[in-house]
């Protein structure tokens, strides 16, 4: 198999989203679902990219593709990557449907309030301040707010956003509320974070039983 062949068989792996570059009109023609920009081919919709090898024709095909969030829209998932002020949520849920599509949202983590939104530093400890904590494995629900550049955003900083249920990081025990943090009912770590205002691990049975998302709403 020759290096490009090798190429394509790996793109084909991914689904591309409105805008994506999937080819070169050097190499390809434009065909369904894609339009050419400045000799790029792109994509322009959700879908899975078919490259034709003897027309030299790509296109994207939306059969069975997996759903794609709107902005509105109320996902839930876990936190799996967490980079300076941002973390990458995976999403599980979205608006009480089971998502497969394996697709991840990002959010902003600067300047949340325990309360809801975007207040800054949560309180003052004398001279000391305190952030609030994200962990991976934490269930996160959000509400997307952009699709740019193909990527999903998400906010968390309303009452009904922010961590639903997490486990404790340092044992794997059950955790409880304790006003603005987290506490282990196993060993006793206590940690803050930006919850839920129905945080607990009841809730996230409901969410997985999938009888609501929304705050219980």
């Amino acid at each position: 198999m020759t290096l490009i062949a090798l190429t394509i068989e790996k793109m084909k792996l991914t689904p591309s989203f409105p805008g994506d570059q999937i080819a070169f009109i050097e190499e390809f023609e434009s065909g369904k679902n894609t339009y050419v920009d400045d000799g790029s081919i792109r994509s322009s919709t959700v879908g899975s990219k078919v490259y034709d090898l003897k027309r030299r024709i790509v296109r994207i095909e939306q059969k069975n593709t997996p759903k794609l969030p709107k902005i509105g829209d109320i996902i839930v998932g876990y936190v799996d990557m967490l980079f300076g002020s941002m973390i990458s949520v995976r999403i599980l849920y979205i608006n009480d449907l089971r998502s497969i599509s394996g697709f991840s949202a990002i959010s902003s983590t600067k300047g949340i309030s325990f309360s809801g939104g975007q207040g800054g530093w949560s309180r003052e400890r004398g001279d000391r301040r305190s952030r609030i904590t994200f962990r991976v494995g934490d269930i996160i629900r959000g509400r997307v707010v952009s699709l740019l550049n193909s990527n999903i955003h998400i906010t968390i900083a309303e009452k009904d956003f922010g961590v639903v249920y997490t486990l404790c990081y340092n044992c794997g025990g059950n955790t409880v509320r304790v006003n603005n943090a987290v506490k282990c009912v196993e060993c006793g770590t206590y940690e803050e974070r930006k919850m839920t205002s129905d945080y607990g691990k009841e809730t996230f049975s409901t969410i997985h039983n999938g009888k609501t998302l929304n705050g219980g709403k």
